[in-house]
């Protein structure tokens, strides 16, 4: 519902482009590397875990906005995963004797699906051709659903995340009308993810982002 409320508004922003205010609007995909950071108080610990990033899918809608020389404003909502990699051991009950035989390390992969909306400045490098550029701002992340493969250890999970996007990408804008641009995104968060006594983590991803302007 969220995300229909969203990409709605978006379309209907975008209706206004031939507007001087509207530099334009379009769709937006990639993949998504999520990681989670685990931070213990102190006098507490746990067993050290093998974690890496969890690859995954993002996608949505843009509106860019306030169309002056080389500056502009980015509104963005898209469908994005977040979670982690977990290496374990894998382990299994052996018929020849009453004891447990590990088969060897297994890769678990639970994630969190939200929805991402950010609210960007861009700086462009120019204003047509192959133009590179670089955006900064605020990012709010609401939960949509939550997948874990083994216990259910994100229903703790607060259902919003706030933190920021740094944004580097390069644009083709024959004309001064851009078409295409691909994009590499950091967001690390400001928000505590969930946090107890013990533990506190927090979420960070790179989107590598491919962009179709309309």
């Amino acid at each position: 519902m969220k995300l229909a409320s969203i990409a709605v508004l978006l379309m209907f922003a975008a209706g206004a482009s031939r507007a001087q205010f509207i530099r334009g609007w379009g769709i937006e995909g990639g993949a998504v590397g999520a990681y989670q950071s685990f931070t213990y108080t102190p006098g507490n610990s746990s067993p050290a875990i093998p974690m890496a990033l969890r690859w995954g899918f993002t996608g949505g809608m843009f509106v860019e906005f306030l169309n002056v020389p080389y500056v502009s404003m980015v509104l963005d909502a898209a469908y994005t995963e977040k979670g982690r990699t977990v290496t374990s051991q894998e382990v299994s009950r052996s018929p020849a004797e009453p004891a447990y035989l590990s088969s060897g390390p297994v890769g678990l992969k639970p994630h969190i699906d939200y929805l991402r909306v950010a609210f960007l400045m861009k700086v462009r490098a120019g204003r047509e051709g192959f133009v590179p550029y670089a955006g900064l701002g605020p990012r709010f992340d609401f939960i949509l659903a939550r997948y874990a493969e083994g216990p259910p250890v994100f229903d703790p999970f607060k259902k919003a995340d706030i933190g920021i996007s740094l944004a580097l990408g390069v644009e083709i804008a024959p004309r001064r009308h851009p078409l295409f641009s691909v994009e590499a995104r950091w967001s690390p968060t400001f928000s505590k993810a969930y946090s107890n006594s013990i533990l506190t983590i927090k979420n960070d991803t790179v989107d590598l982002l491919c962009a179709l302007w309309l």
